[in-house]
């Protein structure tokens, strides 16, 4: 993949994020060149690029969309996929691939898949409910597999079961808005479509429902389920439409067991799962692009300073069984799960 090197860019688990615009000699910011306009020429680099086209169009998305379509009592029109998308936390591959076709597309000009990307933001309008709820996870009840929406009834009424990756009996599925609303948002940047951001704003509207009911201490004890970016989310779509309550429900999703300490300088990521983290501090770095909120520049600036210096390995990962070590200890946590590829990160300036 071709990356820009035009300013200083935090790349974590396969995000972007920029933490400041980098000037020229003159003080005007450069921003990065966009992906239309670059292609790469005859390399191995294209032929990774074409080995990955290849398998995007080997998916099939009415697959990706089983449950979307079934908790919208929606025939399907494709068998789920096994693995994941037959466990709880299904629905988070087609956020996933949504993100990847329109990244394709804009790299390549591919024509299939800016056709995928509509179909499917197509699909999940006919499958959003009125309150504006679209999702495929599910939760475990005995032996019974029910609509994860449940879930969100029982968190209003203040029934608030976490564990670090379920929530209610649903595997992470704030992560899973996530990545949905990631997919949506790169459908309208990189293939200009419209009703994917009408998609994520009912969306938007449903989780910012649920949240309105609670008190701080329940979004706190919610936080502490693995929620990927959803902080990201809403930024970013304040960032998209201007709207003040997108900032403010961002605002309200900061993890302040994680990010407190790190806003103050201090690093305390010792036994945190650290692909949960990532996420997050991305989030919080977009947040401050949109906000200028000073404290969270420094949380993220310290956080990514931290990692890099105190828990990396000079292949350019971390973690180890995925979780942070006690820093600069690293030499005595190298195993066959050191470092896995969810975490590698690099620094381009």
């Amino acid at each position: 993949m071709f990356w820009p090197l035009s300013r200083r860019t935090l790349l974590l688990s396969s995000a972007a994020v920029t933490l400041a615009p980098q000037a020229t000699a003159s003080g005007v910011p450069v921003r990065p060149l966009p992906m239309e306009a670059a292609r790469l020429k005859p390399s191995p680099y294209l032929e990774a690029v074409q080995s990955n086209l290849a398998y995007l169009h080997r998916l099939e998305p009415d697959r990706l969309l089983h449950n979307f379509r079934l908790h919208a009592g929606l025939a399907p029109k494709g068998e789920v996929y096994g693995g994941w998308e037959s466990d709880t936390i299904a629905g988070h591959t087609l956020g996933h691939y949504l993100s990847a076709c329109a990244l394709m597309h804009a790299q390549t000009g591919d024509e299939e898949c800016k056709r995928r990307v509509g179909y499917i933001v197509d699909e999940l309008a006919a499958c959003q409910a009125p309150d504006g709820y679209v999702a495929g996870f599910t939760r475990k009840r005995g032996d019974a597999i029910e609509d994860g929406k449940l879930i969100f009834a029982e968190l209003v009424q203040g029934d608030i079961r976490v564990l670090p990756f379920d929530l209610n009996g649903c595997w992470v599925p704030l992560y899973n808005f996530h990545k949905t609303f990631a997919g949506l948002f790169d459908a309208e940047r990189y293939c200009g479509n419209a009703r994917a951001r009408t998609v994520a704003l009912g969306l938007a509207g449903f989780i910012d429902h649920v949240f309105s009911k609670l008190d701080d201490a329940q979004v706190q004890k919610i936080l502490d389920c693995e929620h990927g970016g959803l902080n990201e989310s809403f930024a970013e779509l304040y960032a998209r439409t201007g709207d003040a309550r997108w900032r403010a429900l961002s605002e309200r999703l900061y993890h302040r067991k994680v990010l407190v300490p790190l806003a103050e300088q201090r690093d305390e990521l010792q036994d945190l799962h650290a692909n949960t983290q990532i996420p997050k501090l991305i989030g919080l770095a977009r947040l401050y692009e949109v906000s200028g909120e000073a404290r969270h520049e420094a949380a993220a600036r310290f956080f990514w300073e931290a990692v890099t210096r105190d828990h990396s390995y000079v292949i350019g990962g971390h973690g180890d069984r995925e979780y942070f070590q006690p820093p600069r200890t690293i030499s005595k946590y190298v195993t066959e799960q050191t470092c896995e590829s969810c975490n590698s990160q690099t620094c381009s300036s």
